[in-house]
């Protein structure tokens, strides 16, 4: 990447605009942030949905269109709050039902694509994830 075309030489201004223009800089800075995992909206849904499913039928049934992401996160992120209440603020327990988490601190972003979620949020999504699984199959066995 340079503008005499000659080998083993490398033009540093030229190759950040690269990077920049290929979107390499802005996913190296997302990441930098601390936000390691990343799922677009759908593969988050399928993924997680099962945590939420009361949720989800309400919100379909309710006069008001929201995404399936964005009523999933909602939900998602009061049950990890309850799960480890250091991860926000406390809920007042009178609206928890109308109350809405502060997202960021619970460590989950929603884009216009994507859900990213930070280590901590995603290592306590996981191990929901794991007991919700283990009781479906206790469930199944039984």
């Amino acid at each position: 990447p340079n503008g005499a075309l000659i080998p083993d030489h490398f033009d540093p201004l030229m190759i950040v605009d690269q990077l920049r223009c290929a979107g390499v800089v802005e996913a190296v800075r997302v990441s930098r942030v601390g936000y390691p995992q990343r799922y677009n909206h759908a593969q988050f849904v399928t993924r997680y949905k099962n945590l939420a499913l009361k949720e989800l039928a309400k919100a379909a049934k309710g006069s008001r269109k929201m995404k399936p992401v964005d009523t999933l996160v909602d939900a998602i992120a009061k049950k990890m709050v309850e799960i480890d209440p250091t991860l926000a603020a406390p809920i007042d327990p009178k609206s928890r039902s109308d109350s809405k988490v502060d997202l960021m601190e619970v460590g989950i972003q929603v884009g216009k694509t994507k859900v990213f979620l930070r280590r901590r949020a995603f290592d306590i999504l996981e191990n929901m994830r794991k007991a919700y699984i283990a009781t479906a199959t206790v469930k199944i066995q039984a």
